[in-house]
């Protein structure tokens, strides 16, 4: 059985530098089966997709939580600023709880939806 020695190499290599490029080759062979196993990890792989998922959908729906408020806090004074409803209008036109509950039922949907849209 022959050995080749790469180019620019001797064959009679001092016993150090054959320790150097014997470790050298180990950690090269650990980082290889490193990533091999890397990409085998299916389980692992579909975990970190997943929770890359996760907070995106965490993400998102903070932002349609915070434009849903801000859109509220604008329906909430384009009502303040409208005259006084009449009786004809019902019990729910002067009160906040209604309103803050049609929006609390707006944001919770909204989510909701983007939510089962990313299954």
């Amino acid at each position: 059985m022959t050995t080749q020695q790469p180019e620019g190499q001797s064959a009679s290599g001092s016993p150090e530098e054959l320790r150097e490029d014997i470790e050298r080759t180990r950690q090269e062979l650990g980082e290889t089966v490193e990533a091999l196993a890397a990409k085998a990890d299916v389980k692992g792989q579909a975990r970190q997709k997943a929770s890359q998922i996760k907070e995106q959908a965490a993400d998102r729906a903070s932002q349609i939580k915070d434009q849903a408020a801000g859109r509220a806090r604008q329906i909430k004074q384009q009502v303040a600023s409208q005259p006084a409803a009449g009786p004809a209008a019902g019990p729910a036109a002067n009160n906040p709880a209604v309103l803050a509950a049609a929006v609390a039922a707006v944001v919770f949907t909204v989510i909701a939806i983007v939510l089962w849209r990313r299954k």
